[in-house]
């Protein structure tokens, strides 16, 4: 590929089955909402709007896919796409979107570390019970582990892409296993029973439509995530083949698993106890298939979320180096490592979710913040896409969707903005956060426009531009597009 002046380029090394690996993080992330779902809405309810959201996330994955052809050199995925979607019309987005997506993944890595160390204890080291303070958290046995996994995390990515790839094959086999069986229940297992799944919307005590939302909006943190392989597009070999299979696959693959799972671990499992118990409630499900295999089910679970951990610090730190490369933030995110992979804004990433386990503990705290940068990252992807379509139709298109496609953006478009506006204000009702979560967030995207402002300002010495002034060619030199009637 053909980088930027003055930046090295990524080593295309990746295939469209390294892409579906990667995606194997987010079937992983089911794990982590499942069980709160099942015990505040009924296994019934968890599966139908879970269902939805993935089926919602297979189609904004297909429309990537044209996207990711258009610009197969940008690094960044989706947040990219929603930068030169609408740069001609304000610059704001671009940054917007960019530190929007960055946040949500970023400070997810605390919480996954988190869950990893809550597991360790509670599988392996239960009386490892002692506490300490920081001045503003309280520190424990799962927080020196959840520090532990980062930092493997961050060694593995900075590394090179290839060390990465071979510990996301490994853990991905190993989430494979539960998903498989979880998925069979309701044909392998006579524990399995209808009479376990529920329909209880109405439990919050708010209006059900209200109650769907609130809940779609946090599935969305984690299904949505499937369009991370667009992020490293400019890392396959055969960039237009590899990115059309990969997205598309994981966009079909995430409606299975989100389908066929909560359906069989919500038969094999009492509403009440997925309640008592919503992230360890797992291993007495597995147990009603694999007698005595407890500790199996906690290995692949931490198995899951260490893929998470893995794929998260290369999808952040990409995402911000792209948005330095472009302009978009500070010129010192902008560097690869001598190992082709962008090492500072990696450890950027590690710097932030190590403050957040030290100082603030309970990295929950922030996820609201978090959904809500992402889904508006969506948002403005999704209405990149019809810009466009309207602005530069004859743009060049390596991988083509039908005319329908931008009225189906537009519907998906519509959907992601009702459930910023109307999630983001019923947090309470999942239990995620509130109006000081959301200011978090707020905050975080605030911070984005003041160093683009910055950049633009203060490192490249000239006005604040709130529209894009070049008429440069908005497609990639890739020629002969693939046609999709799909």
């Amino acid at each position: 590929m053909t980088a930027p002046e003055g930046h090295p380029a990524y080593e295309k090394t990746l295939r469209w089955w390294d892409g579906f690996t990667i995606s194997l993080s987010i079937p992983a992330a089911l794990f982590i909402s499942l069980g709160y779902g099942i015990g505040l809405i009924g296994a019934w309810t968890a599966l139908a709007l879970m269902a939805t959201v993935a089926v919602v996330a297979c189609l904004q994955n297909y429309i990537y896919s044209e996207m990711a052809g258009m610009f197969s050199e940008k690094i960044g995925g989706i947040s990219m796409y929603a930068n030169q979607g609408w740069r001609r019309k304000t610059t704001l987005a671009g940054p917007l979107a960019t530190y929007g997506y960055w946040f949500a993944w970023s400070s997810s890595l605390a919480i996954y570390g988190l869950q990893i160390g809550t597991l360790t204890q509670a599988e392996w080291f239960p009386n490892q019970t002692w506490t300490f303070s920081t001045g503003l958290a309280t520190i424990g046995f799962p927080h020196v582990v959840a520090l532990g996994v980062l930092l493997l995390g961050w060694a593995l990515n900075v590394l090179g892409m290839r060390p990465a790839m071979w510990i996301m094959y490994a853990t991905g086999i190993l989430v494979l296993i539960p998903l498989v069986l979880f998925a069979a229940a309701p044909l392998i297992s006579g524990d399995w029973s209808l009479t376990n799944l529920h329909w209880d919307l109405a439990a919050s005590g708010f209006p059900g439509w209200r109650t769907a939302i609130a809940w779609m909006f946090v599935f969305a943190w984690s299904v949505y995530g499937i369009e991370a392989v667009a992020t490293f597009v400019p890392e396959f070999r055969d960039t237009n083949r590899d990115t059309r299979i990969a997205l598309r696959l994981a966009g079909i693959f995430v409606i299975v698993v989100y389908l066929l799972v909560p359906l069989g671990v919500g038969g094999l499992t009492k509403q009440a106890d997925a309640a008592a118990a919503p992230v360890s409630f797992y291993l007495g499900a597995f147990e009603k298939l694999v007698p005595g295999s407890a500790w199996l089910m906690t290995v692949c679970l931490i198995a899951g979320l260490l893929l998470l951990m893995v794929m998260t610090t290369a999808d952040g730190g990409r995402v911000l180096h792209g948005s330095a490369i472009e302009g978009l933030t500070i010129k010192q995110l902008g560097k690869l490592n001598r190992f082709k992979v962008p090492g500072r804004a990696m450890t950027l990433d590690l710097v932030v979710n190590v403050v957040l386990i030290l100082f603030v503990g309970q990295a929950l705290a922030v996820i609201v913040a978090g959904i809500l940068g992402y889904l508006i990252c969506h948002v403005l992807a999704l209405t990149g896409f019809i810009n466009l379509r309207r602005d530069q139709p004859d743009a060049e298109r390596p991988i083509t969707l039908g005319r329908q496609w931008v009225y189906v953006a537009a519907v998906l478009a519509a959907f992601d903005t009702v459930l910023v506006v109307v999630g983001a204000l019923s947090a309470q009702i999942t239990g995620y956060g509130g109006v000081k979560e959301l200011l978090i967030g707020v905050v975080v995207l605030s911070i984005s426009v003041l160093l683009f402002a910055y950049r633009q300002i203060v490192q490249e010495g000239r006005k604040f531009q709130f529209k894009a002034t070049d008429d440069g060619p908005a497609s990639a030199t890739n020629r002969g597009a693939e046609v999709d009637a799909a």
